[in-house]
């Protein structure tokens, strides 16, 4: 099994109609979304919030970090 860091971004106000985004990094949610939508900067956010910690939030979203588990999938060769 694998665990990797999973990074749930709510935004209060929707964005192309979706409030629900998922990101494997920090860094990806910055690269999809405008930081005046999230009302956090990446360096704020990378530098001042610890998610370990438990959630994040402000006035126009939510983050939260969990972890997607996988299993080790070994596939057939054809």
């Amino acid at each position: 099994m694998k665990k990797r860091k999973v990074f749930h971004v709510e935004l209060k106000q929707p964005v192309d109609g979706k409030r629900h985004f998922y990101f494997g990094s920090k860094r990806a949610i910055f690269d999809v979304l405008p930081h005046e939508a999230v009302g956090i900067t990446y360096r704020t956010l990378t530098n001042c919030v610890k998610l370990s910690n438990g959630p994040y939030e402000n006035k126009k979203c939510v983050i939260r970090q969990g972890e997607l588990i996988t299993t080790n999938q070994i596939r057939a060769k054809k």
